[in-house]
């Protein structure tokens, strides 16, 4: 779509923060999208999937569930496009051997099971609300320590190990798809600054959680739908600037010339694709690293506690060893499919998933959080520029809303604002 004037932007990377950037810039300017992959979206990946009576069913399999409380930018996003969502079941589950419960489910899901009359399952329901209590203090706390890590933390307040391995690892590794290490290594006020901005630090106080009606893959059709230029399965080898902008090499053709370009890769794919990055720009997007997650879809319940009152949409799986996560999304369950299969999306779990039961597999990345990784963050406005710009979720807690935050941001640094709306109309399904 033509813009309001002459100038050109390549935007590079097709995830949430280049799509909302591109969706604000393509306002004023002609937008040229780059995508490395054949589809567009990023972790808005959907799937049609045969859904067990012969039609076909959209599934999403990375970026699952938004609320209106913490999601306000991609809300309006969605407002905007006309995209419809309806309400989801947001709940989490943990099956430790014989051990199987369920938060966020009453009491039937926290006592699924005869194990969970167990004394130290029964102290570990207090120290949750212990947990909660001293991590709201340390938030009170004017001076805190940004360094201490969530396992210092735990350590320093003394909470069991039965806690640490059946309930706060758990959380955060299932809520971050990191290993159950790279958990316990997480900032702990900047993580509590989190549970607490999503209601987690309280037994009740969660926002109302949302998936997107026929998936996620919906609004990113409808952006792409209004850029000028789309370019998918075509790798950006090198971006250098110039006087006058920057100059984009493609995998597809010739040097291309641009007035800016928006960077809305991961770090470490910034850095690669930068022809002559900066010892500062080395500095701060080379101290953010990333993991990454072999995930499955399929139909193979086993993975999901054995006692249905212990299943909810989030189950993780204590395996021996903390080297990498499992947990099971219940997407069924999270996007109100009524077909008669079920399904499931599992990280880690190439040795727990019955293989005849896969539809598809994927290789998914997160930032990992670290205290010199957030520290490293912190500094990433530092280098933007009038030609380049950076945007990705990594420049916040690195899910969906933060990427959308991070291309509003980028687009306004290269001159494309959001008009403030007076009154919000949600687009929303039964």
């Amino acid at each position: 779509m033509q813009g309001q004037d002459g100038r050109s932007v390549a935007v590079i990377g097709s995830g949430v923060a280049g799509l909302t950037a591109a969706y604000l810039l393509s306002a004023r300017y002609r937008v040229t999208m780059y995508e490395a992959d054949a589809r567009l979206g990023g972790h808005a990946h959907t799937h049609m999937v045969d859904g067990g009576d012969g039609r076909m069913t959209p599934v999403d399999t990375a970026f699952l569930v938004h609320n209106d409380r913490t999601y306000p930018t991609l809300c309006r996003l969605f407002d905007e496009l006309g995209i419809a969502t309806q309400e989801s079941d947001m709940s989490m589950s943990v099956r430790a051997g014989d051990l199987e419960y369920a938060g966020a489910l009453g009491v039937k899901g926290l006592f699924a099971c005869r194990q969970s009359l167990r004394p130290r399952y029964l102290l570990m329901l207090a120290e949750i609300l212990r947990f909660h209590r001293a991590a709201a203090r340390l938030l009170r706390e004017d001076v805190g320590d940004d360094l201490e890590t969530l396992d210092g933390f735990l350590r320093r307040h003394r909470f069991s190990s039965y806690f640490v391995e059946y309930f706060i690892t758990p959380l955060v590794a299932a809520v971050w798809s990191c290993a159950g290490d790279d958990a316990l290594r997480y900032p702990a006020r900047y993580l509590f600054v989190f549970l607490d901005h999503h209601g987690m630090l309280s037994v009740f106080g969660s926002p109302t959680w949302r998936t997107v009606s026929g998936g996620s893959a919906t609004y990113v059709h409808a952006i792409a739908a209004r850029l000028d230029e789309v370019k998918t399965g075509t790798p950006v080898r090198a971006l250098r600037r110039t006087p006058d902008g920057v100059v984009v090499q493609a995998a597809d053709g010739p040097p291309r010339s641009f007035d800016a370009a928006v960077v809305a890769v991961h770090p470490d794919q910034a850095l690669l694709l930068l022809d002559e990055p900066t010892p500062w720009e080395r500095a701060v997007l080379g101290a953010i690293p990333y993991s990454t997650n072999y995930a499955q879809l399929h139909t193979d319940e086993s993975v999901l506690p054995r006692h249905r009152r212990a299943r909810a949409s989030w189950n993780y799986l204590v395996t021996p060893g903390r080297e990498h996560v499992v947990v099971s999304y219940d997407i069924s369950r999270l996007m109100r499919l009524n077909g008669s299969r079920r399904f499931v999306v599992t990280l880690g779990g190439h040795d727990w998933v019955d293989p005849s039961s896969v539809l598809a597999e994927m290789t998914y990345s997160h930032p990992l959080y670290t205290p010199e990784s957030v520290a490293a963050q912190r500094l990433l406005p530092t280098l933007d520029d009038d030609r380049v710009v950076f945007a990705g979720a990594y420049h916040g807690w690195g899910f969906h809303e933060d990427g959308a935050v991070s291309g509003v941001r980028a687009a306004r640094r290269l001159g494309a604002d959001w008009p403030a709306v007076p009154d919000r109309e949600a687009v929303l399904t039964c």
